[in-house]
C-alpha cells in the first residue's frame, strides 16, 4: 500500500542533492514523491531558510542525519550567464563519500545513489568518479522514479515497498491534481516552495 504516514522521529531520511533549476523541477518533484511513496522521508537544503545558518553547515547537518542520499550530476552543461558548469552536486557527493571513508562506523554503512542524465557523461568531466556505479535517467521522470524505488528497495532490504509502476502512476495522478490543490490552498503553483510541495504530496498520499 502506498502511504506517507511517516513518523519523522523514526523514519529513514533520504538526502536529495540535485539541481534546483526550473528545467529540473519535474524530476526533483518526482524524486520527492517517490521517496515519500516508498515510506521514507526526503530531506533537502531547501527545507530550511534560516539566514543565520551557513549553507555548508546545513549540508553537513543533512548528511549527518540521513542514512540514504540521492545525487544527480545532470548539471554538467555550461550556464547561459557565466558559461560555467554547476559544481554544487559533485561537491556534496564528495562530502558523502568522504564521510563513508573517514567518518568511522557511524557513516560506514550509509548508502548513496548517483544519477546522471546520459551514461558516462560524468566521467568526461569528473574522471575520479569512474569507479562509482552511476545510473542514467535521460531526463525522464518515469526512469527517475523507477531508479529511486528500486535502489531504496535494494538498500533498505524491505519487501513491502510498492512496485515502481504503481509509484509512478500515483505520481502522475498527483501531478495532474497539484495545480488545483495549490489553488484551493491559496498557493502559487509556479513558485511552490519545497515545504509546500512536500506537505501537499503527503496530504495526497494519505488521502489515496
Amino acid at each position: 500500500m502506498i502511504t506517507s504516514r511517516i513518523d519523522a522521529s523514526t523514519a529513514d531520511y533520504v538526502f536529495i542533492n540535485c539541481p534546483f533549476s526550473d528545467d529540473f523541477r519535474p524530476l526533483f518533484h518526482c524524486a520527492i514523491f517517490t521517496v515519500l511513496a516508498c515510506g521514507f522521508l526526503p530531506r533537502s537544503a531547501l527545507e530550511a531558510a534560516d539566514g543565520c545558518e551557513v549553507r555548508i553547515d546545513k549540508i553537513t547537518r543533512l548528511i549527518k542525519e540521513c542514512q540514504y542520499s540521492i545525487h544527480d550530476l545532470s548539471a554538467v552543461q555550461l550556464d547561459g550567464i557565466n558559461e560555467l558548469p554547476r559544481f554544487n552536486m559533485p561537491f556534496e557527493l564528495g562530502m558523502v563519500i568522504g564521510s563513508k571513508r573517514f567518518g568511522g562506523a557511524r557513516f560506514a554503512n550509509r548508502s548513496a545513489l548517483i544519477m546522471e542524465h546520459t551514461r558516462f557523461t560524468s566521467q568526461k568531466c569528473l574522471s575520479d568518479i569512474a569507479g562509482q556505479d552511476l545510473t542514467a535517467h535521460n531526463g525522464v521522470p518515469k526512469r527517475v522514479s523507477r531508479i529511486i524505488r528500486t535502489w531504496l528497495a535494494q538498500e533498505s532490504r524491505r519487501n513491502d515497498l510498492p512496485g515502481d509502476r504503481r509509484v509512478f502512476t500515483a505520481y502522475e495522478a498527483f501531478a495532474a491534481e497539484l495545480p488545483s490543490m495549490c489553488a484551493s490552498q491559496g498557493l502559487e503553483y509556479e513558485g511552490l516552495s519545497y515545504a509546500d510541495f512536500l506537505g501537499l504530496a503527503q496530504v495526497w498520499l494519505n488521502a489515496h
